[in-house]
């Protein structure tokens, strides 16, 4: 961090910004009035102010920084952030080959009725939904499942699938969930829409982060006014480590951001160590600064040629079928996160026609990426680490 304590004037902030309007909707004027308009120092986790909202229709209510165990393997950093005061505890069946339900529900054994937990099901035939449902059930050792959602979903016919809806609102009668949502990471706006439409989900996992487009943060903005509650993950844009930020992290300066917009109500960062759940938690009730905004001007600058935003403009251009905007993701898992395991294990879920195999002999790629990726040669580089 800058050792320069000299403060910024609002005049001098506003002509030098160039993040703010990104994402969620806002004009400058309503961002820059609730910023801080002065340098900080990382924020610390010795002083925790717990931040709640209330997660939509639903009525629960959540801490603002809620818990993504995606890649989480120890038990001791779940249970300490349930230590610090975070609530919302968010997993999968299929993370890490199921054996991630397994790790929660050991790790928050004793604490049922103090937390709420999510968890996922892919979208299949009637029975394997069922037994998919009880077997997390079984996992996170507990009776019923505060949020079920259907994941990775990226249509709207995906989100209205009558087989889906039918499983969700069964489980939801014979009290194994509370409540149904969906996930996406692809074409958020339409996954949202027909969310808002099916009149069914209480809640959404989207993908969310100072570089969405303006249209993620609208349609986040309709969802709120429809009482659907929204969880926002990919919340750090990565998380790249570069020479260029000299030490700095931007994960609390995300985090922040993404809070500005009140009708996200939780987010679920990864977090493997201490030391990531301690960064995260902190950020809770503090204010976005102009800081904060010049590192993230600084962190947008530095991954600027590598970062895919999941913007999905390029989803469906490629003439072979290459899963563009699914592989970048996988790239980021490994690039960003430092997770091969996690980049090769969803790499390899991909079906033949879906890899970058056909992209290391195409002459000619006709995606095109709306931020200026280069995107053969991230294709490319992807099979080469992954196939």
């Amino acid at each position: 961090m800058s050792s320069d304590k000299k403060s910024i004037t609002r005049r001098q902030f506003v002509k030098g910004v160039s993040i703010g309007a990104l994402g969620a909707g806002f004009v400058m004027g309503d961002l820059a009035k609730n910023l801080v308009f002065a340098e900080e120092s990382k924020e610390s986790a010795k002083d925790i102010n717990l931040e709640y909202r209330i997660l939509g229709k639903t009525g629960l209510k959540v801490t603002t920084i809620g818990y993504g165990a995606m890649r989480t393997t120890e038990e001791a950093v779940i249970k300490k952030a349930f230590e610090l005061g975070i609530n919302y505890f968010d997993t999968a069946d299929c993370y890490f080959g199921g054996e991630n339900e397994k790790t929660m529900g050991r790790a928050l054994k004793g604490y049922r009725d103090k937390v709420i937990l999510a968890t996922k099901v892919h979208n299949a035939k009637k029975e394997d939904m069922i037994k998919s449902i009880e077997k997390s059930l079984t996992s996170l050792n507990v009776d019923v499942i505060d949020i079920m959602q259907l994941h990775g979903v990226s249509s709207a016919g995906e989100v209205k699938d009558s087989v889906a809806i039918e499983v969700l609102e069964k489980c939801k009668k014979d009290g194994k969930i509370r409540f149904a949502g969906v996930t996406t990471h692809q074409d958020v706006p339409i996954v949202v829409y027909a969310a808002i439409e099916s009149k069914f989900y209480d809640v959404i996992l989207l993908v969310y982060h100072y570089k969405s487009e303006k249209d993620v943060g609208e349609a986040i903005d309709r969802a709120g006014k429809a009482g659907i509650g929204i969880i926002a993950m990919k919340t750090q844009a990565g998380g790249y480590k570069t020479a260029e930020m000299k030490g700095l992290s931007p994960h609390q300066a995300a985090l922040k951001w993404v809070l500005t917009n009140k009708n996200v109500h939780t987010t679920v960062p990864s977090m493997v160590n201490f030391d990531q759940l301690n960064e995260n938690i902190a950020v809770m009730g503090k204010k976005l600064t102009a800081n904060d905004i010049s590192i993230l001007n600084r962190y947008t600058a530095s991954i600027s040629s590598v970062y895919c935003t999941m913007c999905s403009s390029c989803n469906g251009s490629c003439p072979n079928g290459v899963k563009v905007q699914d592989i970048n993701r996988f790239l980021m898992y490994y690039e960003g996160y430092g997770d091969y395991y996690l980049g090769k294990s969803n790499y390899k879920s991909l079906t033949t026609n879906e890899v970058a195999q056909v992209c290391i002999d195409c002459e000619s790629c006709i995606v095109k990426c709306a931020n200026g990726l280069n995107i053969k040669e991230k294709m490319v580089r992807a099979h080469s680490i992954f196939a």
